[in-house]
């Protein structure tokens, strides 16, 4: 790794990476710090898109729903941001079948002509068509499953990130992602331990996994404190990862609200720490741009996707509506005309 102490780090390039950071975090996968501070090295590399601003897709699908037509949008960016249920590092592993599961994925939507920005949290649990990779890397079919276990094919590396794009994709209906951040859970409790800790009210119990952690309470959590804030659902409020999912969307904005107080030297410390932990495919080019459009752009309301719950031989598995699910793709991808 370069080493970067002698970099000087404005307080306007600190807040834009802090904003992106606290996305990155609420998805725990908080590459969102390396978005201004990349290795320069990997400027050249591709971004998955076609490195402009405004990327044109090769046709404008049209789709008419209940009486109305929709356009599918010109100037679209999205980026996925998953959070890997592995405690150490990024390091991968040799098996085709062992890359653990993305227990958190949002996708971040950039809309450069409407100028603004939206997340999409997606349910670990629901059921999609998921790639499977063949030993070779190639996809020899899919099938109905979790889409947390898109991750799990492949190296945990590049090529379990990519098979989970893919999926990501096929559900939102083959619509193109631009970039994907993933961090394993080890990196989490130390970014937030690095902020000073996160202040919050618990929400749920929790007292069973930390006795500190009981409803109600205000607290400052501390890095191992956060980790099972952010990750715990057994035996807690109804067991079900939309509750999980509610104490993510608030430990997004208080872990927001910290890192916009720290020093701007700590973005800095902060990728240097984090770095292990994550695998990405964005360069520092395109990092720089999209930070930077996060405090341009205005933020719409975090979105998710209805559906319903059920357990199938012993695990949650949520079965997306399919209104809801094409509302969402409208939302973020189309324009009526």
């Amino acid at each position: 790794m370069k080493d970067y102490r002698d970099r000087r780090v404005s307080r306007r390039d600190f807040c834009r990476a802090a904003g992106a950071a606290a996305l990155a975090l609420a998805a725990l996968g908080c590459g969102g710090y390396a978005l201004q501070r990349w290795d320069q090295a990997d400027a050249a590399a591709p971004a998955g898109g076609t490195g402009s601003d405004h990327r044109t897709p090769v046709y404008l699908e049209e789709m008419t729903v209940e009486g109305r037509t929709y356009r599918q949008k010109k100037n679209v960016e999205s980026y996925l941001f998953l959070g890997i249920d592995v405690m150490g590092k990024a390091v991968g592993t040799q098996s085709y079948i062992a890359g653990g599961q993305a227990d958190a994925q949002i996708l971040l939507v950039l809309d450069h002509d409407a100028r603004t920005w939206q997340m999409l949290q997606i349910n670990r649990d629901s059921i999609v068509e998921v790639p499977v990779l063949s030993m070779m890397g190639t996809v020899p079919y899919t099938i109905r499953q979790q889409i947390a276990l898109a991750h799990a094919y492949g190296n945990g590396r590049e090529q379990s990130c990519e098979n989970n794009v893919r999926a990501v994709s096929m559900l939102l209906g083959d619509q193109p992602i631009d970039g994907y951040v993933s961090l394993t859970m080890g990196g989490v409790g130390m970014l937030v331990d690095l902020v000073g800790g996160v202040t919050l009210t618990v929400t749920s119990d929790l007292s069973a996994v930390d006795p500190t952690l009981v409803e109600g309470q205000t607290l400052t959590l501390n890095g191992e404190q956060a980790l099972e804030y952010v990750h715990t659902r057994q035996n807690v409020d109804d067991q079900t990862n939309l509750a999980r999912m509610e104490r993510q969307r608030q430990f997004l904005r208080a872990f927001e609200e910290k890192a916009r107080q720290m020093d701007p030297s700590f973005v800095v410390e902060a990728y240097e720490e984090a770095a292990d932990y994550i695998i990405t495919d964005i360069p520092s080019g395109r990092a720089a741009q999209i930070a930077g459009r996060l405090q341009q752009y205005a933020q719409l309301p975090v979105l998710t996707i209805d559906g319903e719950n059920t357990v199938e031989d012993g695990y949650w598995a949520y079965y997306l509506d399919e209104d809801s699910l094409q509302k969402t793709i409208l939302q973020l991808f189309y324009q009526e005309i």
